[in-house]
C-alpha cells in the first residue's frame, strides 16, 4: 500500500521571522512525504521576500482579505496530499509530528489532530479538545479518558475537535463538505469544520502523540500568551456557531442563554486583566459595544441563509504533489541530548561554546538534538537554530546516602535526568552527553537508563595545580572541591564513552586522576568553529603599520597565563620593541594576591597604560573587529584541553603564538602555522614576538597556513561529522 501523502498548510500574515522557523522545522520531521503550502495574507513585512527563497520547495497562495477560513480554503485547493495538517505560523511541530498524524489514520477517520505544547513549550497549553453545539470547549488532559470512540456520532450534544494548530483532514471529506465556513473569520472555524464531519458521520480522532509546539506570538488581537484586547471576531463566531449548530436542536431561548454566560465569562476575564494592568478599561468598553454590534451581525448573516463554504469543483484539480525535501530520514536518525551549564544567547566560556556549536552542527546534520541547560523562572523548551533548547529550572532533590556529592550538583544533575526522562518518552533517547566540569551528568551516570558520553575538558585536578586561587580553597579544606574531584573520578570509571579533543587532554586526566580509559569506548574529534567572518556585516578595521598589535582573549586568571603575556610585554619594551597588547576578556577575577590581574599590573606599571588595553568581555562584534585588527595572537595558557581561540585568530589569518603545553600542541604546528614557547619563559616569549615583530611578511606567510588549517580541519562540519561516527560506534 502506497503511503498517504500529506500537505502542510500555513496561513500566514506579518509574520516572516516566525515562519521563518516553521519551516526550517518542517525539514527536521521525520515522515517524507509530504508537500508545503504557504498562504500569505495581505503581509506588509518580509513574508514575501521569504517566500520567494521557498519557491522551488513549496507551494505559494494569496488572500487578499484578513479571512483565516478564506485563506485555509485556499491552501485546501493547493493542497495535493491524501491528507491536509494545518499549522501555524507562529508553531512548529516535533519531528515525529506526521507519523504520529499519518498513523492516525484508518478507514473511518475524517480529522486527526494531536497535543499542544503552549507558549512556554513545557506546559500544554492543550491535550485533547471537545466542544457542544452552542461553541463552549473543554480542554482535557491525562489521565482523563480519550473522548474519541465516546463523542464520534452524528448528532451528539459534545463533540471532540482539532486545534486549528495542530489539526489535519483527510482532504476528500473536507472537500465533501465544502472545506471551511468563511463566515468564521477567525475562532471556531476548525470547530465547525469537525462538528460538520462528526454529523456526517466520520471519526474526528484525538491521538496521545503528534505534538506541535505553539509560542502564541503578538498580534493585532492580544499582545501575549492568553491576553486577548479585541473579541469582536471571537463574539461574532461564538454566536454564529450557536445559530447554526445549536439553534436546530435547542431553540432561540438556549442560545441566547449559552451566548449571554459566554459573555459574562469573557468580561470577567477582560476586568481581571485590567485589573492587573495588561490593559485599560477602553478595553471593556470596547468589548461591550462589541457584544451587540457582533451578536447583531452573526444574526443577520444567520438569517440571510447565504452559505459561505465552497463547491466542490471550486477545489479541483489542485497543483501536482510538490515533494518538500527533508534532512535525513527517521531511520537514519539519532536522538542526542546535550548537558550544559551555559547556553547562548548568554555569554558562555568554552565549554557552553563548544557544546552550542556541536548541538547545531549535528542539527543541521538532520539529527534530532537537544540542550537541556539552567534556566529562570519557568521552564521552557524552544526550537534555536534548529536545535531543541530546554532551559530548566533547577529543583529540590534528596542526595543518595551513599553518594558523595555537593548537594547543588546533584540538584541540577537530577532536574536534568528529569527532563531527559520526560523527553525520552516522547522520543527514546540514543546518547546523553555530559562534561566532565562538575559532572553535571552525575544522576544520569548513576541511573544507567541511557547511554552517557563524557565529554573530556581540562579537569579540575589540572585547574588546582595551576592556579593558586583555586589551591588555595583546596588546602583552606574546601570540601566541594574534594567531592567534585572524586566524582569526576567516578565519570571517569563508569562513563559509556569519552568524547576528547585530542590525545592531550587523555593524557593530562589519565595521570591526575590515575585512571586508564578503555580505548574503545574513546572518541577523538577536534573542535570544530564556524567562521567569525560570515556574520560579521560591516567593514573589517585594517591593522596600520604603528607598534606590534598582540591579541589576548581568555579569563584573566593564572590558568591562561595572563601575568606571562603582560611580563613579556614589560619585556618588549625594554628591549625598545613597539608593542600594544589588548586583553579581551573577563578581567573581575582575583589574582594570587587578592588584586585582579589588571589593578595589580596597572599599579606597578603605570607607565605601560598606554601600551596595555583591558577592554573585559566583549561581544562577537568587537571579538570579530579586535582580531582582525591584531598582528599576532598570543596564548600563554598553561593548560588548554584544546585551545578555540587559537581556531579564532586562524579564520583571520593571523599568526599565533601559544605555550607548549596541553592541546595546543595539537593545533599549532610550530613553524608553519604558529610558534610554539616553553610556558614560563618571558625571554623566549619575547624573542618569538620580537622575530615577528621584525617580519611583517613572515605574519603573513604563517597566518595565510592558519587560514588553510582552519579551513581543513576545524570547521563545524567536521566536526559534527566525526562525533556522529563516534556516537554511532557506541550504539547498537
Amino acid at each position: 500500500m502506497a503511503e498517504r501523502t500529506v500537505s502542510v498548510v500555513i496561513n500566514t500574515y506579518n509574520r516572516a521571522e516566525s515562519l521563518a522557523l516553521t519551516l526550517s522545522a518542517l525539514a527536521q520531521l521525520d515522515y517524507p512525504h509530504f508537500e508545503v503550502v504557504v498562504v500569505n495574507g495581505p503581509s506588509t513585512d518580509d513574508t514575501e521576500a521569504l517566500l520567494a527563497t521557498y519557491s522551488d520547495r513549496i507551494k505559494i497562495g494569496r488572500c487578499d482579505d484578513r479571512n483565516l477560513s478564506e485563506s485555509r480554503n485556499i491552501g485546501i485547493k493547493l493542497a495535493a496530499g491524501d491528507i491536509v495538517a494545518f499549522i501555524d505560523d507562529d508553531a512548529y511541530p516535533d519531528p515525529g509530528w506526521l507519523t504520529a498524524i499519518v498513523n492516525g489514520y484508518d478507514w473511518e477517520e475524517g480529522a486527526v489532530g494531536g497535543p499542544v505544547f503552549g507558549h512556554t513549550g513545557f506546559w500544554y497549553q492543550v491535550w485533547s479538545s471537545r466542544a457542544d453545539r452552542f461553541g463552549n470547549a473543554w480542554d482535557d488532559f491525562p489521565p482523563m479518558a480519550n473522548m474519541t470512540e465516546l463523542l464520534a456520532f452524528p448528532g451528539s450534544e459534545q463533540f471532540v475537535y482539532t486545534i486549528g494548530t495542530n489539526s489535519s483532514f483527510r482532504r476528500d471529506r473536507l472537500v465533501e463538505i465544502g472545506g471551511f465556513d468563511e463566515e468564521f473569520r477567525y475562532y471556531l472555524d476548525e470547530t465547525d469544520v469537525c462538528r460538520r464531519i462528526v454529523d456526517a458521520g466520520w471519526l474526528v480522532r484525538s491521538l496521545d502523540s503528534g505534538f506541535v509546539y505553539h509560542k502564541f506570538l503578538a498580534s493585532d488581537i492580544r499582545d501575549k500568551p492568553g491576553i486577548t484586547k479585541d473579541w469582536f471576531q471571537v463574539l461574532k463566531s461564538r454566536a454564529y456557531f450557536g445559530l447554526k449548530h445549536g439553534l436546530p436542536y435547542a431553540g432561540e431561548e438556549e442560545v441566547g442563554r449559552q451566548m449571554d454566560g459566554f459573555v459574562t465569562r469573557i468580561r470577567a476575564e477582560i476586568q481581571a486583566n485590567i485589573k492587573e494592568g495588561h490593559f485599560g478599561t477602553d478595553v471593556l468598553t470596547k468589548f461591550d459595544q462589541d457584544v451587540k454590534e457582533a451578536t447583531a451581525l452573526a444574526r443577520e448573516r444567520y438569517a440571510s441563509g447565504e452559505d459561505r463554504t465552497r463547491p466542490k469543483e471550486w477545489f479541483t484539480p489542485p497543483e501536482p504533489f510538490k515533494p518538500f525535501p527533508i534532512l535525513r530520514p527517521a531511520g537514519e536518525k539519532l536522538h542526542l541530548c546535550f548537558l550544559s551549564q551555559e547556553y547562548p544567547p548568554v555569554a558562555v566560556n568554552g565549554i557552553g561554546r563548544v557544546i552550542s556549536f556541536l548541538a547545531e552542527g549535528l542539527a543541521a546534520e538532520g539529527h534530532v538534538v537537544r540542550v537541556i541547560t539552567k534556566g529562570e523562572g519557568h521552564p521552557r523548551v524552544d526550537l534555536e537554530h534548529g536545535v531543541w533548547v530546554h532551559r530548566i529550572p533547577t529543583r529540590g532533590f534528596d542526595r543518595p546516602g551513599d553518594l558523595s556529592c555537593p548537594q547543588h550538583i546533584w540538584e541540577h544533575s537530577s532536574t536534568v535526568f528529569e527532563e531527559l526522562c520526560r523527553m525520552d518518552e516522547i522520543r527514546p533517547i540514543d546518547i546523553v552527553q555530559a562534561p566532565n566540569w562538575d559532572s553535571e551528568g552525575v544522576a544520569t551516570l548513576v541511573s544507567r537508563r541511557f547511554p552517557l558520553v563524557v565529554g573530556l575538558y581540562t579537569p579540575l585536578k589540572t585547574v588546582l595545580g595551576v592556579d593558586p586561587v583555586m589551591r588555595k580553597h583546596q588546602e583552606a579544606g574546601d570540601p566541594m572541591l574534594n567531592q567534585l574531584v572524586e566524582l569526576e573520578r567516578i565519570t571517569y570509571q563508569e562513563a559509556n564513552g569519552f568524547l576528547a579533543c585530542g590525545p592531550a587532554v587523555v593524557e593530562e586526566i589519565e595521570q591526575a586522576y590515575d585512571v586508564t580509559f578503555d580505548r574503545s569506548r574513546l572518541g577523538f574529534v577536534p573542535h570544530g568553529l564556524p567562521d567569525l567572518l560570515d556574520d560579521y556585516s560591516g567593514p573589517l578595521p585594517a591593522a596600520d603599520t604603528g607598534p606590534l598589535k598582540l591579541l589576548f582573549v581568555g579569563r584573566l586568571e593564572a590558568r591562561k597565563g595572563i601575568d606571562i603575556i603582560l611580563d613579556t610585554v614589560v619585556e618588549l619594551t625594554a628591549r625598545g620593541v613597539a608593542v600594544e597588547l589588548t586583553v579581551v576578556g573577563d578581567d573581575t577575577l582575583p589574582g594570587p594576591g587578592g588584586k585582579t590581574y589588571r589593578a595589580a599590573f596597572e599599579s606597578r606599571h603605570r607607565d605601560l597604560r598606554n601600551r596595555v588595553r583591558f577592554v573585559g568581555r566583549i561581544d562577537d562584534t568587537g571579538l570579530v573587529e579586535n582580531y582582525a585588527r591584531c598582528d599576532v595572537f598570543v596564548a600563554p595558557s598553561r593548560f588548554e584541553s584544546f585551545g578555540l581561540m587559537l581556531i579564532e585568530a586562524m579564520m583571520f589569518s593571523k599568526p599565533v603564538v601559544c605555550a607548549d603545553a596541553g592541546g595546543m600542541r595539537e593545533i599549532v604546528e610550530h613553524g608553519e602555522t604558529g610558534f610554539r614557547v616553553s610556558t614560563e619563559d618571558v625571554k623566549a616569549w619575547a624573542d618569538t614576538l620580537e622575530t615577528l615583530a621584525r617580519d611583517p611578511a613572515l605574519r603573513t606567510t604563517i597566518g595565510e597556513a592558519g587560514r588553510r588549517l582552519y579551513e581543513t580541519r576545524f570547521s563545524v562540519p567536521a566536526m559534527a561529522a566525526g562525533a556522529e561516527a563516534f556516537y554511532r560506534s557506541l550504539t547498537p
